[in-house]
């Protein structure tokens, strides 16, 4: 019967320390922390750029048209003195009298003709280009295409080769002058180029003399 009492007066003496410990705070549970609420700000370079985006009706995504060279692009970015636009996968920047925002409507119309355009423009690429009635070509070795890669002693046949490529090439152009310039020089370029045309292309074109150094080709 002792035991049992001993024990039962440690069980309360137990339960009794529980309490006060309880009752002291010591052994509280710890109550769950509340989570703080993240705030993210936005760069000030970005709120400027939304701020000019309202100003100016602008909105990123849209179509322009850079007012310069009529290249048409999309609007991605807007900062505070300037414009990226996105042309042909790159980006470019502009300020922002440069461009022109399309107008939708109009982009829809043009797109609903985009066959009809297209034919145009396959017409437009068969014409011939309008030729210049009167040009100059350069003689001069060095300003000959590959002309540094003749060999040294061989610039001469060179430099009539490209004069008859200039010839054939401009030949139906009836009334067309070509100014070759040959330089004054020992005078060996010029009297090699009046006598091919005087026994070759006679016929076809006639020479007269220009300014020093230089030979005027009419087409007939």
């Amino acid at each position: 019967m002792m035991n049992k009492f001993n024990d039962f007066s440690a069980l309360k003496a137990l339960k009794k320390e529980m309490v006060e410990n309880d009752s002291s705070g010591k052994n509280v549970a710890p109550q769950p922390q509340k989570r703080s609420r993240t705030v993210v700000h936005k760069p000030k370079e970005l709120l400027e750029g939304e701020r000019m985006s309202k100003e100016r009706g602008l909105c990123p995504g849209c179509t322009v048209t850079l007012m310069d060279s009529n290249d048409r692009g999309i609007l991605r970015h807007v900062h505070k003195d300037c414009v990226e636009i996105e042309i042909d996968g790159l980006l470019f920047k502009s300020g922002f009298g440069e461009f022109v925002v399309n107008n939708t409507e109009e982009d829809a119309r043009l797109l609903r003709g985009v066959g009809g355009s297209h034919k145009r423009k396959e017409q437009e690429c068969d014409r011939t280009k309008a030729i210049p009635n009167e040009i100059s070509i350069d003689l001069h070795i060095e300003k000959i295409p590959s002309g540094y890669d003749a060999p040294k002693g061989f610039e001469l046949p060179y430099q009539l080769e490209y004069f008859k490529s200039i010839l054939h090439k401009y030949m139906k152009h009836k009334g067309m002058k070509i100014s070759f310039i040959h330089g004054v020089g020992d005078g060996i370029l010029r009297d090699a180029i009046r006598k091919e045309i005087d026994e070759v292309y006679a016929l076809s074109c006639f020479w007269t003399p220009g300014p020093a150094g230089i030979t005027i080709v009419t087409i007939r």
